[in-house]
């Protein structure tokens, strides 16, 4: 998929809620990216990730099963250049800080898709 003439970021989406899957792949679409597809947890991104070859992954912290915590390091293992936004819910100090450690962009998740557009292709090209 091209955008503007330039091929799309590819993205792949991790939440194990599914209607903020949907949300996210709604408002990246709209936003020119091109999402490759979901995942429900840390260990299914993994599989996804290596399957996929997504540019970015969209990643949600707190997940049963693998979390995102968790599944930060084999995910860059799978694919080195794999850019990673962290997207959640909760983000306090140990998040802040941890997130900050790995140097993963760390977003509140809300109804705005603009900042994790932003987020995505700063990633992106940094990678």
């Amino acid at each position: 998929m091209t955008v503007n003439g330039h091929r799309a970021i590819r993205v792949l989406i991790v939440d194990d809620e599914a209607d903020v899957r949907l949300l996210l792949r709604v408002q990246l679409q709209q936003e020119g990216f091109e999402v490759v597809g979901e995942a429900s947890d840390g260990r299914e991104a993994i599989d996804r990730c290596v399957e996929l070859t997504p540019d970015a992954v969209v990643l949600d912290l707190l997940m049963p099963g693998m979390s995102g915590f968790e599944a930060i390091a084999p995910l860059r293992e799978a694919k080195h250049d794999v850019a990673i936004v962290a997207y959640t819910a909760v983000a306090g100090d140990f998040v802040r800080k941890e997130m900050a450690r790995l140097a993963v962009p760390l977003l509140l998740k809300s109804g705005n898709s603009a900042p994790l557009a932003k987020a995505l292709r700063e990633v992106v090209r940094s990678a």
